[in-house]
């Protein structure tokens, strides 16, 4: 079984010649900053962490973001399930982190 892509370059370009260069620089732009922001160090409801899981697993897939987006997925699954969310939501915390130096990395400039 192969391991998901930080940044699915293929899936970007694909995404870039749909929508145009300047305006997935600046989808990726509000993502990565959606990403900055995602599953903060605090305390909060369970139910909250699974919502916003849940938000980040299109986005993220949108943009080729394979390997956030699958632990975004288990972590919304884990969180409907009322199961433990301690290790599925450090694992998104360190895919999101990846994720985010993978895109500034891989700019479109």
């Amino acid at each position: 079984m192969s391991t998901p892509a930080l940044v699915n370059a293929s899936t970007l370009s694909e995404l870039g010649d749909v929508i145009g260069r300047e305006r997935l620089e600046k989808l990726i732009a509000r993502f990565s900053q959606a990403l900055a922001d995602a599953f903060p160090e605090v305390e909060r409801p369970t139910v909250e962490i699974g919502r916003e899981a849940h938000t980040l697993v299109s986005m993220s897939g949108m943009l080729g973001c394979d390997a956030f987006s699958a632990a975004c997925r288990t972590l919304e699954r884990e969180a409907k399930a009322g199961d433990g969310i301690t290790a599925p939501l450090a694992e998104a915390r360190r895919l999101r982190d990846a994720t985010l130096g993978a895109l500034s990395e891989n700019s479109l400039a």
